[in-house]
């Protein structure tokens, strides 16, 4: 199942999965001292999904877009925004294709929510890293964050924690489960990430399953194609604290780069 497959499938049931009010009180801080670093005015979110980060970085008074390749997300991206009150610009894009499709110039590109590995292949990610790079003024900041692979492809952790909603009408559990590749595979950074939801309705219970392959993207991958794009600085952090990156601890990985 292909990325925009994938994410139309999931629709709202994101919004569902994720606590945004405590994830977004977890990163505030993070985002706000990065954004001072660079004076960011003018703030894209690629990949932004429901549009919640664009939401919470408008809420500063920062004009702000967000570009998603699912035009669900984007119509709840816009949904949302309409319903906190929040003028915000969402645009159905991919990666690669920012510039051509929204024009215009950037203080800050964040790209969260391990969405970069979703580029399969170097060329695809090359491509993306230098369609970023088109759209920030010099000195402008990019954020990525991803999974911590280097420490996932060492362990094979297969098990997020489940997720449990409880609702009006009913329960639904998320599970997500990552697959990887037999070792000594050609492609050792090849996985697949499975969603199953779960949903208990008038008492019984139904299942989707969703799969979709991903590119377990190492620290030294990104921070060499960054350079390589261009971009200058570039720092790891292990989580939104701003620790610096342990490869054998840290949960994820967090990627501040200037062009």
């Amino acid at each position: 199942m292909d990325a925009q497959v994938f994410y139309d499938g999931l629709g709202c049931d994101y919004d569902l999965m994720v606590s945004w009010e405590q994830r977004l009180a977890r990163e505030e801080s993070f985002f706000e001292r990065v954004f001072a670093e660079c004076g960011a005015r003018r703030v894209l979110d690629a990949a932004c999904g429901t549009g919640m980060h664009v939401i919470a970085f408008a809420r500063g008074g920062r004009d702000c877009t967000g570009t998603d390749l699912s035009p669900i997300m984007v119509e709840k991206a816009r949904q949302n925004a309409r319903d906190a009150g929040v003028q915000a610009r969402f645009e159905i894009a991919g990666f690669g294709e920012l510039k051509s499709r929204i024009g215009g110039l950037f203080d800050a590109v964040t790209c969260v929510g391990n969405s970069l590995p979703h580029l399969l292949d170097e060329g695809s990610l090359r491509t993306c890293l230098a369609d970023f790079a088109s759209l920030l003024v010099p000195g402008g900041i990019l954020v990525i964050q991803n999974r911590n692979y280097d420490r996932l492809l060492k362990e094979r952790q297969r098990f997020m924690p489940p997720v449990s909603r409880g609702q009006g009408e009913g329960e639904t559990l998320f599970l997500r489960i990552t697959e990887y590749p037999p070792p000594g595979a050609a492609a050792d950074d090849a996985v697949d990430f499975t969603l199953l939801t779960l949903k208990k309705r008038s008492g019984a219970w139904t299942m989707q399953t969703r799969s979709t392959p991903l590119r377990a993207l190492r620290r030294s991958t990104l921070e060499s194609e960054l350079t390589g794009a261009g971009f200058v600085g570039v720092r790891a952090c292990g989580s939104y604290a701003g620790e610096d990156f342990d490869a054998l601890r840290s949960t994820d990985l967090l990627i501040v780069a200037t062009r």
